[in-house]
Parts: structure tokens; C-alpha cells; sequence
């Protein structure tokens, strides 16, 4: 009969496109067991390449000769005669006593407009094509880094280095066949009339290696949405179809996501939904306010690896999980130097005149540093605004300890981001709970001086004796602080709020993005507004 020819005819195609699919399903397992045993064999070789490159003060005179050579015939170079530089007996030397020092205001006053403008040749050859905006903390409009495409080749060598000391961490080759999901801000760029600006990480998005694209999530589709709470919400829908075996991005928003994902899917931690998952790559702040939150959040040992990549560069990163700190990348097209962070060289995070500027064969383990850049973007001398400190002069490995204009001085406290970082650490361990989220500002009421610190917690715990630990805590670890809280420093105040107000005080105040961090300290312009968000959201 017809319709039974008819069935015979869809039984056997169907047998027979289910045995394909079989096949193909067969041959993509076998074709990935390939691929990761070919890129785990390839990590090896080329890490140990990397390994055997020198990476000396030697390697930066280099590169500050290249830049130099480089940028001579561009405007800045010919204002302040470069090829004379470069020609000088110690051009580091010369370099520093013609370049002057510089922020972004001031540079972008003198030159950065022009190359704004769409004008060639200003501060680096050709046009710059892209602008980063920078995340920032204060709120404040955003700053436009300019990236060229010597810094964007320059990230992605580093990128690729910093993914080949996976290698060091000795994980099974079906790790290589994984992906990655990296945690990050909108990669949809905005054209203006001469350039296109946007998130760093967009601007990266768009330069991708195309063998990468395979193994990146959550994919272009997810990554240009620029409203944050759709993003997380998006990347949470889809995060069942994914096999995820390593994870990137700063840590508050790191926490925020997983959680997400492991309340909509009422999971035990994220090893429930990606077992695979095998390595945490963390970026922008210190992970050690973070460290135990997010641990709470795996089901397994995960190897976590720090990354120090900002809008101007790729600066360094964690060489080997045993090493404390970062090492810094000497070849990445960008030249160090190094601003003593004291008393003697800064006014209320602002450098002060003639303040002492240090090459980096100068330095010394156990002080912090502010550092100052010149890159292959076309920024000279620029006062980055972050704080530095190296925990060996022998392979240049560094911590962050905070921002120039992040620290608490009313009196001569002199409390540092990392003091108030490890003091709510101790805090914590006594309360056998963790505080990452906070900020705190010190107010003046006649002849009394107060900080207020806000912190984020979801436990009932007595602010009293949040107050008094952290207090301790702040006289064991400055010695500054302690003297002054038996003069005019009173005893700190402490308002306890849910974690998730720092998140939702960046969506409304500021352009929230992966990559934006929030004010440890605010200053004077900041409070008010903080109070009347804290107002208006209880």
C-alpha cells in the first residue's frame, strides 16, 4: 500500500540520518579529545619558550627605546626631540628629565584632544581607532584611554602567555576542550564621527583570534548587550547549555553571576551545573577580600590566577599559583617607572613638584609605588592612579595595594585600601563570616574626627562588635592609625547593609559594566550622593 511504502520510506531515512548523526557525534568527540590533547602539548612547548625569555631592567630599556623610536616623528616625539633620546648614553635617564609627568587631565588638555578630534600623528602613528572608556569609581564621566593597534596586539601576546601557564596547573587534557566564560562589559562599541569607543573588553571582543571564538562564552550575541542586569540575566539562561572549565572577571561581579545562576538553578554550588570547571581568572582588585566568598560558591578546588589588565595595558600576571603576586611583563609595549607613594611625593593622592620618579632597577620589595606609564598607545609619563608594591625584585612580582586617591588621611591615619582590606578580613575570621563589600569616609565635626564605614553583610551580627574588632584590627596593622585614635580619632561607626546596595548604587550612579569597581573611600563629592542613595533604597 502506499502509505505503508511511505512509512518504510521515513523509518529508513530516519535509521539512517540517526546513524549519521551518531557517526558526526562520535567524530566531534574524537576530533575535540584531538584538539586538547594538541593544545594541551602546545601549552607545554610554548610555556616553556616563555619561560626562557628574559624578562630584566635590560628588556625594559628596550622597550622604551622602541616606543621611542616608534613615536619620533609624531608630534610629541619631535616636540621633545625623541630620536635625541634614544641616542643618549642611559636614554632612561634623558627620557625622564625631558618627559614631564602627567594625568589624564593635563594630558588630555595638552595633546590626548587632538588625537580625539581625529588628528594623525599626535602622540602615536597613525590614527587611534579605538577608545576605552575607563570603568572608573567616582562616577565621574568616563575617561577615553586611547588603545592602538599595537596595544590591542600587545594584550592579546600577553593574553595568550597568561592561558599558556595553565599548563603549570598539570589539569587533564579534557580541561582543554572546554570553555571559557569570561565576565566582562559590553562589547557593542559606539562610533562616533572619528573613532569607536566602548568597554576595553569590547574593544578586544572585536579583535579575537578566530580559533578562540570556539571556546569563548557567552558569545557575541550575550556580550553586546550593554545593560548589565540583562546581561547576567542572559548569561544565567543559557548557562545549562554550556561546559565551562575556566572563569574570568572581577571578582565582585564573578560572585554576583554564580550566585545568580546557582539560585535560579537551586544548586548546591557551581560544580553542580559545570564540573568541569577547573580555574577562576580574576582581575581589577585584589582577590583577597573575595577569596572566601567565592570559594563558598565551588564544590571543588579551583586553581585561581590574578591578572592585572587595565584600560592602558596589559601589565602582569600570575606566573605560578604558588607566587604570591603577579609578575610584570616587561615586553608588553609598555615602560614602568615608579612614584615612592609617601608623604614626600603626594598631597592628598595628588603628585606633588619635582616628586622622587624611580626606573624599575631602583626599586625595592616592601614599599608601595604609584605607577607611572608611557605605552604603545601613545600615553607618556601618565600617573596611573594605582598603587603597586613588589614582593621580589628578582622576577618583579607585585601585588596591588590600592588607588592614590582610595586612602584615608584627615589626621594622619594614612590608612591604605589594603589596610581596611585586611582588617575586615581579620574582622571576619573572628565573626567566621567574610566582608568583601564596603566603603567608608572620614567626617570632621569641630575638633573630632569619625569614619563612617558601610558594609555589606546578609548575617545579623552586632555593629558593636563589627566596631570593635575593626578597630583592633586598624591598630595592629598602621601604626599611624593607632596613634591618632588616642587623640582626635574616635572610635569608628558601622552601618551594616545588604551586599547587593554596592551593586545597585553602580547601575543607577554610575555606567555598570564587569569591569567597574567601587570607591573604597569616598571623597567629598561622593558622600552626599551616597547618602541620599542609601536613603531613598531603604
Amino acid at each position: 500500500m502506499p502509505w505503508q511504502r511511505a512509512d518504510l520510506f521515513v523509518k529508513d531515512n530516519c535509521e539512517k540520518m540517526s546513524q549519521k548523526y551518531r557517526i558526526f557525534a562520535t567524530l566531534k568527540r574524537e576530533n575535540m579529545a584531538v584538539l586538547g590533547r594538541i593544545l594541551k602539548e602546545t601549552t607545554k612547548f610554548a610555556s616553556q619558550l616563555d619561560a626562557r625569555r628574559k624578562n630584566d631592567y635590560s628588556t625594559q630599556i628596550k622597550t622604551l627605546l622602541k616606543l621611542l623610536d616608534k613615536a619620533k616623528f609624531t608630534e610629541f616625539g619631535l616636540h621633545y626631540n625623541f630620536d635625541e633620546i634614544s641616542k643618549a648614553v642611559l636614554p632612561h635617564v634623558e627620557f625622564s628629565k625631558r618627559i614631564p609627568i602627567t594625568n589624564y587631565d593635563d594630558f588630555h588638555k595638552d595633546w590626548l584632544y587632538r588625537t580625539i578630534a581625529g588628528e594623525h600623528n599626535i602622540t602615536w602613528p597613525g590614527k587611534i581607532k579605538y577608545y576605552a572608556l575607563s570603568s572608573g569609581t567616582s562616577g565621574a564621566p568616563s575617561k577615553r584611554i586611547p588603545v592602538s593597534d599595537s596595544m590591542i596586539k600587545k594584550i592579546q601576546r600577553v593574553s595568550v602567555n597568561q592561558l599558556l601557564t595553565l599548563h603549570d596547573y598539570d589539569l587533564d587534557t579534557d580541561f582543554y576542550e572546554k570553555s571559557m566564560l569570561m565576565i566582562g562589559g559590553s562589547s557593542a562599541l559606539k562610533q562616533t564621527e572619528h573613532f569607536q569607543e566602548g568597554d576595553l573588553s569590547g574593544i578586544l571582543t572585536g579583535n579575537v583570534p578566530f580559533w578562540f571564538s570556539k571556546f569563548s562564552k557567552p558569545g557575541k550575541q550575550i556580550t553586546d548587550i550593554s545593560n548589565w542586569d540583562e546581561k547576567v540575566a542572559a548569561i544565567v539562561k543559557n548557562a545549562p547549555n554550556w561546559d565551562i572549565g575556566v572563569i574570568s572577571g572581577v571578582p565582585a561581579w564573578v560572585s554576583l553571576v554564580l550566585k545568580a545562576i546557582i539560585r535560579e538553578y537551586k544548586l548546591n554550588n557551581i560544580h553542580d551545573l559545570w564540573p568541569a570547571l577547573s580555574v577562576y581568572v580574576s582581575g581589577g582588585v585584589s582577590i583577597k577580600p573575595y577569596k572566601d566568598d567565592i570559594l563558598q560558591l565551588f564544590g571543588k578546588p579551583v586553581h585561581f590566577q590574578e591578572t592585572y589588565l587595565a584600560s592602558e595595558g596589559y601589565f602582569a600576571f600570575q606566573k605560578h599559583e604558588h607566587e604570591e603576586g603577579m609578575r610584570l611583563r616587561l615586553q608588553a609595549g609598555v615602560y614602568f617607572e615608579f612614584i615612592p607613594f609617601n608623604e614626600d611625593n603626594f598631597d592628598n593622592g595628588t603628585v606633588k613638584t619635582n616628586c622622587e620618579i624611580l626606573p624599575l632597577h631602583q626599586v625595592k620589595t616592601g614599599i608601595d609605588y604609584a605607577l607611572v606609564i608611557s605605552t604603545c598607545s601613545g600615553l607618556w609619563r601618565y600617573v596611573l592612579g594605582d598603587t603597586i608594591r613588589f614582593i621580589s625584585t628578582e622576577t618583579y612580582e607585585i601585588i596591588i595595594t590600592g588607588r592614590t586617591a582610595h586612602y584615608l588621611s584627615i589626621c594622619g591615619e594614612h590608612l591604605s585600601v589594603e589596610n581596611m582590606h585586611d582588617a575586615l578580613y581579620d574582622t571576619g575570621k573572628k565573626l567566621n563570616t567574610s566582608f568583601p563589600e564596603f566603603t567608608v569616609y572620614g567626617e570632621k565635626i569641630g575638633d573630632e574626627i569619625q569614619h563612617h564605614w558601610y558594609i555589606g553583610t546578609e548575617e545579623s551580627i552586632d555593629k558593636q562588635t563589627i566596631a570593635q574588632f575593626l578597630d583592633e584590627a586598624l591598630r595592629t596593622k598602621n601604626d599611624d592609625y593607632a596613634a591618632v585614635r588616642n587623640r582626635t580619632l574616635q572610635a569608628p561607626i558601622v552601618y551594616l547593609i545588604p551586599s547587593d546596595t554596592f551593586p545597585r548604587y553602580l547601575s543607577e550612579k554610575v555606567q555598570r559594566s564587569g569591569q567597574t569597581k567601587f570607591p573604597r573611600v569616598l571623597k567629598n563629592h561622593q558622600i552626599e550622593g551616597w547618602r541620599k542613595f542609601l536613603e531613598n533604597v531603604q
